[in-house]
Parts: structure tokens; sequence; C-alpha cells
């Protein structure tokens, strides 16, 4: 940002260039409303809003990249940096399938992501990447096309050794829109076919490496109890749980409708705790209004790519509305689209499916 009004101050040239006018409004407005929770947070409560404080001020970082990113897009090598993404997945992929196969009990490979479910969730994107542009290419350039989908496969194996279920979810419902969006122009069998080989591969990896906990918590018990079908373990106790956090943050809600309690405030606000629910979440957060500005920026996002999927370079824009529709599933069982890191990548694919399809054109 520095170098940016450096270079524009010395050019005495302050025109800006913004080819996604309505998402940059709708972050910015997103912005505005989430500083305005967090300063009545801090004139409110008693309690730290640091925290909140930095959460803040990296969402404000990736306004900034989204901005320059749209700004520099014709000085950017937008392919070679999916092809780096692509290729730091596959490395952390394999680092994930290692310590599932050479480890035992309990045990979900992080690889320096601090959680397998935010881990499983990012390798869905370039999952998701190799596959379609695989099914795209297959007929066209077979050998590329060939393998683009064994990436794919060894990319899927990796979210399956992680055990997330937010990350198959994130992966099932990202494939399933990925072919309906591109269903056209796509081969759906080999699409579906390998994102659900990979998947099976891996939990059959999971069962057969003796980790029948981590198995049980995708296919809970079912039983048959007083005439009536009960579900029991591992796999159940999520839901439940999370039910009751719903329930919670309905009554902390309640307590601050309009302003929330701050972006971030939870978990990081002792007074709010834990709520592993995104839209739950959000609504603590910064109350409903900030809720619906959110959701709009993210559903903005996602009309963005599906409105590009028919250019001549297809497979960018259904991997990221699959990517950001499979997240926005997921966050039954957490707020993954909102970590940084993931809004980052999200905002960067966003800047980079926009450029190629006008390139393309």
């Amino acid at each position: 940002m520095i170098a940016f009004v450096v270079e524009r101050s010395v050019a005495d040239d302050w025109h800006i260039s913004i080819p996604l006018p309505r998402i940059t409004a709708l972050y910015i407005l997103a912005t505005v409303w989430i500083v305005i929770t967090v300063a009545v947070a801090v004139i409110r409560e008693p309690v730290s809003v640091v925290a909140s404080t930095f959460w803040t001020l990296k969402w404000l970082e990736i306004l900034v990249v989204f901005v320059l990113a749209q700004q520099y897009r014709d000085e950017i090598d937008w392919r070679s940096i999916m092809s780096l993404l692509i290729g730091a997945a596959l490395l952390i992929s394999l680092a994930a399938i290692v310590e599932t196969a050479t480890t035992s009990g309990w045990n979900q490979p992080t690889v320096f992501w601090h959680n397998p479910n935010t881990l499983a969730v990012f390798l869905g994107l370039p999952s998701l990447l190799c596959l379609a542009f695989g099914a795209v290419e297959i007929q066209r350039r077979p050998r590329v096309g060939v393998l683009s989908l064994g990436l794919g496969l060894v990319l899927v194996l990796g979210v399956g050794a992680t055990g997330s279920r937010s990350g198959v979810i994130t992966l099932v419902v990202g494939a399933t829109v990925a072919v309906i969006l591109a269903r056209r122009r796509i081969s759906t069998p080999l699409l579906l076919g390998t994102a659900s080989g990979g998947v099976l591969l891996g939990l059959g990896g999971l069962w057969l490496t003796d980790r029948f906990y981590l198995f049980r918590r995708f296919f809970p018990t079912i039983t048959l109890q007083e005439g009536g079908i009960v579900f029991s373990g591992p796999g159940t106790n999520g839901l439940y749980t999370r039910y009751e956090l719903v329930i919670d943050a309905i009554g902390l809600w309640s307590r601050q409708p309009v302003f929330g309690y701050g972006w971030m405030a939870s978990p990081e606000n002792p007074h709010v705790g834990y709520l592993d629910v995104l839209y739950s979440q959000l609504l603590v957060d910064v109350g409903l209004f900030g809720l619906v500005l959110v959701l709009a920026l993210y559903l903005g996002i996602a009309r963005a790519f599906i409105i590009r999927r028919a250019d001549s370079s297809p497979a960018l824009c259904v991997t990221g509305a699959g990517w950001l529709f499979g997240m926005l599933t997921a966050g039954i069982g957490g707020a993954h689209v909102r970590v940084p890191r993931l809004m980052f990548l999200l905002v960067i694919i966003l800047a980079a499916a926009a450029h190629l399809s006008c390139r393309d054109r």
C-alpha cells in the first residue's frame, strides 16, 4: 500500500481502476460496519477488544490486497500464481497423507495450518481447480487433462487424510456446484468420479489404518430404540453441541441485536465464547444488519464467479464458486470462510478469474 501511494505521488496520477466495483463496494460497506461494531464494543464493554481490533485490521488488509490486485491485474502473472498454489498444496497434501499413514491413534494432520479443518478446506480449493481443469481439458488435450485429474486425486486424498468433515463437505458441495455451473463444458463423470473416489480412498485409508474413531465421525451409529431411530456415536455429538451453541448465540444476540459484540468476538471475547457456527457467529459479532451485509458480500462474490463461467476459461470461475458455496455449507460446523488466509485466497482467485475471463474473450 505504501509503495502504491509513493508510485501515485511520483506520477501525480490517482486514477484507480476497479473492474469489480459492486464487490468492492460491498466489501467497503461490510468493512465500515465491522469497524463500527468494534468501536461500539470498545465504548460499551469493560473487556478487552484488542483481539477483535487485530482481526479487523486483517480484514482491512485483505480489502487493500483485493483493491491492489484489481489495480495491477495486467501486471500479475495469474497463471503462475495458480501453478504455485497447486504446487504448494500438493506438497502439503503429501505431508498430510504421510503423517496420517505413519502415525497411530487419534491424529489429524495440520501441516502448518494449526487446524485440520482449515487445512482440509484449503486443500478443497486446489483439488477442485485441478479436477475442473482436467474435466474441461481432457477431450481437447488428453495428456494435460489426465495429469490435472491425477494431481486433483492426490489433493483429494489429502482432504480425506485430515479426517475433517468440513473438508469433505466443502469438496462434495464444491464439486456438485462446479458440475451444475459447467455441465455443458465439463466431463461430469470424470469430475464427480475422481472427487468421490478420492474421498472414499481417504476414508478407507482411515479405516484400514485402524482409525475407527475418525471413521465413525463421518458415519454415526444408527440404532432402533422404542420403535424409533436413534443416532449415536462421535458423528452425532457435534450436531447436538452445535444446536446448543446456536441457542446460546440467539440469547447473546437478543442482548445486543444492533451492533453485536464486535468482529470476531466469537471466539475471542470471553463474554461470548466459542460458537463454532458461521451464521450464529456473524449474528452475535456484528448484529443482524452486519450478518446481512457480510452474507451479501459472499453471495456477491459467488455471483461474480458465476456470471463469468461461460467464458473460454471456465475452470477457475466454477472452482471459485464451488469452493465458496462449499465453505458456506461447511459453515454449520465452523466459520472457515472468514478465516483471513482463506478469505485472502478467495479474493485473489476472484481477481484472477475476472482478469483471465476478460482477457480470454
